[in-house]
């Protein structure tokens, strides 16, 4: 599942159960493979618009978690009911492990 490519300074959201991270669609029912992808981001015309929708969607529904991704379909940043997610030194290191991977193709 591939975010969106956007024009600059657009983004998309992604809504996940906070518990599992099973991904769910725009109405909040749970996305399957059979699903369109389409229907699973919000776009959002700035990061400060999407940044607002999920934190005021996470204090409602705080059994979920936002994640944000760029207008050219990479990770932003992650809201959950703690907030902010920081990337932690596994994340970092998980993430670096499939740059290399993309790079090299192993």
């Amino acid at each position: 599942m591939k975010a969106p490519k956007l024009i600059e300074n657009k983004c998309s959201l992604l809504i996940a159960e906070y518990a599992t991270g099973h991904v769910f669609k725009k109405d909040l029912t749970l996305f399957s493979r059979a699903d369109d992808e389409s229907d699973i981001y919000l776009l959002f015309n700035s990061y400060e618009n999407a940044e607002e929708y999920a934190q005021n969607f996470i204090k409602s529904r705080p059994e979920f978690e936002c994640h944000i991704y760029d207008h050219k379909g990479k990770y932003f940043k992650t809201y959950d009911v703690n907030g902010k997610r920081k990337m932690n030194r596994t994340t970092k290191f998980s993430t670096f492990k499939k740059l290399i991977r993309r790079i090299f193709g192993r």
